[in-house]
């Protein structure tokens, strides 16, 4: 391995990040000869942890991690994302059909509570960005209601009555994936539910990783980053895209993860 890639190094939070995951983190730099640092986040902090600042570093961890790394122009570069491009809104506008909500509203709580819904009237709802600011599942419309009427009354700096939400009618998905993307190539992906329920397994379908591949040559929101895709009905359909710095492994193969991701990193970044 030259020296240019030894540079490379990922800095990865140790706490609330599975210990699957940090292992499998902490074994794939091992493996390919790369720096490995493990610091602690407190949640809810407005402060990074500890460690050295370098141009070459990749980051991984929590939500909070994330958006600290973001917030600082210094180590930005190691975080791929970009908050106008990982969005629901901007996915259907650049796939159209092939995004699984397409015809989905995009809206906020404020003006979906304008809608004449029957109370149980079953409705997916999600945000429209990658803030996981709420995991995104199926609700009754009395209990969104309800949720409406506690926002009103909570201060929340992730998620608030403006918020940008997208709610579209349920859909039976039968398996769905994560697919981990680098230079619109796929370089690793993982099964993680079938039929709703959680369903480990390493890799997927080789028409999966055609599909994935077909829509990066149309359009991708960065040069690296995880895509889920679904199978419902006969048809494929790309759920959403997120960022590769806090999506979970799964079973997916950490070891070629971290070798795609550092070799792109080095060759695209680094001095």
């Amino acid at each position: 391995m030259n020296g240019k890639k030894e540079n490379v190094r990922w800095v990865v939070q140790s706490n609330l990040t599975s210990q699957d995951d940090l292992l499998g983190l902490r074994n794939g730099c091992a493996n390919n000869n790369i720096s490995f640092v493990e610091v602690k986040v407190i949640p809810f902090t407005t402060e990074l942890p500890d460690f050295e600042i370098n141009s070459c570093n990749i980051y991984y961890g929590s939500t909070t991690f994330n958006n600290l790394i973001y917030s600082n122009e210094t180590t930005r570069k190691g975080l791929f994302f970009d908050p106008e491009t990982f969005s629901i809104e901007n996915y259907i506008d650049k796939w159209g059909t092939h995004m699984l909500n397409y015809e989905a509203s995009v809206t906020t709580f404020k003006d979906l509570m304008n809608c004449e819904y029957d109370s149980q009237k079953l409705l997916f709802i999600r945000p429209n960005d990658d803030s996981k600011s709420f995991a995104g599942e199926v609700k009754r419309f009395v209990e969104i209601s309800d949720w409406y009427d506690k926002l009103k009354n909570v201060s929340n700096i992730n998620l608030s009555l403006e918020s940008k939400i997208i709610v579209s009618e349920p859909y039976n998905l039968k398996s769905e994936w994560r697919l981990w993307i680098v230079n619109r190539k796929v370089v690793a992906a993982s099964k993680y539910r079938q039929y709703f329920q959680l369903s480990k397994e390493q890799g997927c379908p080789p028409e999966v990783v055609s599909f994935a591949e077909q829509r990066c040559q149309e359009y991708t929101p960065h040069d690296v980053f995880v895509m889920d895709i679904c199978l419902s009905g006969d048809d494929y359909y790309v759920i959403e895209c997120g960022c590769m710095n806090g999506a979970g492994f799964y079973k997916a193969d950490i070891d070629q993860i971290v070798k795609s991701v550092s070799e792109y990193f080095r060759d695209v970044c680094c001095p």
